[in-house]
């Protein structure tokens, strides 16, 4: 895979449009404590997933086309879902560390579709490169914090886009997980 592909792939799974209107509204420091904590979190469980997506193919039988196929399916699903839905509900509005582990790390970042392009990327990418660009789509979801949510029909839209991204890296991944085979 190209660097751009995973980029932009790990963005769609990211969705900083559909991630910023779940955000906890909170003041100043402690909103990009929330957010940048659930940053971290997320990276570091990657990470391990990361680390660990060689071992847990193997453990599973899986082969790695097998696998590219399956995250394919995943990532064309949920990327469906998000051109059909409405808007995302909101999540529980918690505070502090808190907020950091829900909502943001579960369920805006740490989703079906990110967990299985980290496997995937971390079993056919060096694991720096794979970390190194999910930061980067880290980063772009952190930075939509900042942005005001006065727009939500064009926040929706964006996140549509997103899907549509995310509709186009699994018929990519398909394809190629097929031609594998």
């Amino acid at each position: 895979m190209t660097f751009w592909f995973v980029l932009v792939s790990y963005l769609a799974a990211v969705n900083p449009a559909r991630l910023r209107p779940a955000l906890p509204e909170t003041d100043g420091r402690l909103r990009w404590f929330t957010v940048f904590a659930g940053m971290a979190i997320t990276l570091g469980l990657a990470a391990l997933g990361v680390a660990l997506s060689v071992d847990v193919l193997h453990a599973l039988d899986i082969s790695l086309e097998s696998w590219r196929i399956a995250a394919g399916a995943i990532v064309g699903v949920v990327g469906v879902r998000v051109l059909v839905s409405r808007e995302r509900a909101l999540e529980p509005q918690l505070s502090g560390l808190g907020a950091a582990i829900v909502p943001v790390t579960f369920p805006l970042l740490i989703t079906p579709e990110l967990v299985a392009l980290v496997v995937l990327y971390g079993a056919t990418e060096s694991a720096w490169r794979s970390l190194g660009v999910l930061a980067i789509a880290l980063t772009a979801a952190a930075a939509s914090g900042a942005l005001p949510q006065r727009r939500p029909r064009l926040w929706l839209a964006t996140a549509r886009f997103f899907g549509a991204i995310l509709v186009g890296t699994a018929i990519a991944l398909a394809i190629e997980g097929i031609r594998d085979v």
